[in-house]
C-alpha cells in the first residue's frame, strides 16, 4: 500500500486558497484524497484527482474518479460532540467500513460506503433530538 502524505493543494486557479491535505499517490499527477477538503465541497474523501504542480503547489485540474463513499455532515454542540452517543455512533460508522472526521471541533463529517445498510440520517436524528 502506498503511504499518504500532506500535499499543498490549490482549488482556486488564482492561487488564493491553498490547503494541506493528506493524499495517497495513485498515478502520474493523480492522488486519492484522504480527508475532507475545506475549499472545494465537490471533492470529498476517497476521490481521485488530477493536479498540476507549479513551484511546490499542486493545482487541482479535475476529479478523475469519485469516491465510493457517501458524505454526511452535521454541526454539533460541544455537549453532543463529547457525548457517549456520538462516540458509539462513530464506532458503528467504523464497523460499517466508514470513516469519521471532526473539523473545527463541532463539524462531524461521516464518509460511509454508498451501499451501506446503516440508516445514518435516522441514527443521527435520534441522537440530535437528545441535545
Amino acid at each position: 500500500m502506498l503511504d499518504s502524505s500532506g500535499l499543498h493543494i490549490c482549488f482556486d486557479p488564482a492561487g488564493r486558497e491553498i490547503e494541506i491535505l493528506d493524499v495517497t499517490p495513485v498515478g502520474k499527477d493523480k492522488y486519492r484524497i484522504e480527508e475532507t477538503p475545506i475549499f472545494n465541497p465537490s471533492v470529498t474523501m476517497g476521490d481521485i484527482i488530477r493536479v498540476k504542480e507549479e513551484l511546490g503547489i499542486y493545482y487541482y485540474q479535475e476529479t478523475v474518479q469519485k469516491s465510493h463513499f457517501k458524505r454526511y455532515a452535521w454541526l454539533l454542540s460541544k455537549e453532543a460532540v463529547d457525548s457517549a452517543a456520538i462516540s458509539a455512533f462513530k464506532q458503528r460508522i467504523t464497523e460499517n467500513d466508514g470513516k469519521c472526521e471532526q473539523i473545527f471541533g463541532g463539524l462531524l463529517v461521516i464518509h460511509i460506503p454508498k451501499n451501506t445498510l446503516m440508516d445514518v440520517d435516522g441514527e443521527m436524528n435520534r441522537i440530535i433530538e437528545r441535545f
